[in-house]
């Protein structure tokens, strides 16, 4: 996915119009997968996805019927914020879901929760490109959309302290929708966001300006996490589907296919699409201690500090 895709909010009014907005490397040929079809559970796998870039694995594995391969049977169920995906796991909805350390901590007082993968999730903090601005300490009284409580308010946080910046002169409105954040952007209604791919690299095509970025930095907060209702059987097969539709995606031959997602999916405009140049996404690891151990730490110290 390095190579060019496809040749790839006084605040509520604004929001309430907004919110209809919302409504690749060359390779061997991967081993076909023998899976132990006596080993995995034949149980629907429910799993809860949204527009971000660790999930466009589980895009492709869907459309491609890869899951097959591995004795799964999954049914996506497609958010476009992570309070919504909150919502399906502590309502017993779905089994497994792309979430970040910050909001499973949270969420691990209502329902049990497995840490399943860690993943390697990119942020940006893209300004308004009419803005002068060069430096998150350029930004007094400008607005920055986030969500709450997950990795987009503590990286927030991070930029703020890293360029001492006082937290009293941001103004951080909670734009939960991730699409909708890019399109606020866009459109001018915010003075920046922090959003995660493929839309911050889509608002630099527009001349929008990227202050800083997660890339290289620690911790790695985003993750797939099980409910109980996962079996280790599924958890397990699961992690094996991402490692091989992560693998397949870099062939160039899936180039078409991508594309599709792209703009279906993520409802990135077509003319983004065939033009749009993005890293390839890695393969998930096992979630660290310290990744863990930090988003309780800044957890706590958000709460003491209300």
């Amino acid at each position: 996915m390095t190579k060019s895709v496809c040749s790839y909010s006084f605040f509520h009014s604004f929001i309430l119009s907004f919110l209809l907005l919302a409504s690749c490397s060359d390779r061997q040929e991967a081993k076909q997968f023998e899976a132990d079809s006596t080993a995995v559970d034949t149980t629907v796998l429910h799993i809860a996805v949204m527009p971000a870039m660790n999930c466009l694995p589980v895009y492709y594995a869907e459309r491609t019927g890869l899951a097959d391969s591995f004795g799964l049977e999954m049914q996506l169920h497609r958010y476009q914020a992570q309070m919504d995906i909150d919502t399906a796991i502590t309502g017993g909805h779905v089994d497994i879901a792309f979430t970040d350390l910050i909001r499973s901590q949270r969420l691990a007082k209502q329902v049990s929760l497995s840490p399943l993968a860690s993943c390697d999730e990119q942020l940006s903090l893209i300004s308004l490109k009419t803005k002068r601005v060069k430096r998150i300490n350029q930004m007094k009284e400008q607005m920055i959309a986030i969500s709450r409580l997950s990795a987009t308010d503590y990286w927030c946080d991070r930029m703020l302290d890293s360029s001492r910046t006082n937290y009293d002169d941001i103004y951080r409105p909670q734009v939960n929708d991730v699409r909708l954040r890019a399109e606020m952007l866009r459109q001018g209604l915010i003075d920046a966001a922090i959003m995660g791919e493929p839309y911050a690299t889509w608002m630099t095509m527009l001349g929008h300006k990227r202050l800083f970025q997660t890339q290289g930095k620690q911790p790695q907060l985003y993750a797939w996490v099980a409910c109980e209702s996962a079996s280790k059987a599924q958890q397990k097969a699961f992690r094996q589907l991402l490692d091989e539709a992560i693998q397949r995606l870099s062939n160039e031959n899936e180039t078409e296919l991508l594309c599709n997602i792209l703009k279906q999916e993520y409802q990135l405009p077509p003319a983004i699409v065939d033009s749009i140049k993005l890293q390839p996404i890695k393969r998930p690891s096992v979630i660290r201690q310290y990744d863990t151990d930090e988003a309780e730490d800044w957890l706590k110290r958000k709460y003491e500090n209300k």
